[in-house]
């Protein structure tokens, strides 16, 4: 999924007021977070993947079927922001939901801390 893809698709979902600028900093969030906590990269890769205004046709690191973690995250911070916080942890459980989802299916595929695949063939999606 595209960055601008994730932004119109949250867009269309839960409209709202806020920039592109500000959605950008949160999905720049959940990819570092995605980057250091689940493919254990370094400090300096993960700076570089610092998403600008100018990259909005880029892919984000999670592809399907486990890229709709990107519009639930925005959907969330959506309502967060709102301070419509019981639409917020609503929304939030649905996001854990599926980033555990892919937490697990990524583990279970791939051994980011021995630096490789695991001998078995993904069933769906690749990262």
């Amino acid at each position: 999924m595209k960055i601008q893809e994730a932004i119109d698709w949250a867009d269309e979902m839960k409209p709202n007021a806020f920039t592109s600028k500000v959605k950008l900093a949160w999905l720049n969030a959940l990819e570092g977070r995605i980057a250091a906590d689940v493919f254990l990269m370094a400090p300096a890769e993960i700076a570089a993947l610092r998403y600008t205004e100018e990259d909005m046709g880029s892919e984000l690191l999670v592809a399907p079927p486990h890229d709709d973690i990107y519009t639930l995250w925005l959907q969330a911070k959506i309502d967060e922001a709102n301070g419509e916080y019981n639409k917020y942890v609503n929304s939030m459980q649905i996001y854990n939901e599926h980033f555990g989802d892919f937490v697990r299916w990524f583990a279970g595929l791939y051994e980011p801390a021995q630096g490789y695949m695991s001998e078995e063939e993904p069933t769906h999606g690749i990262v």
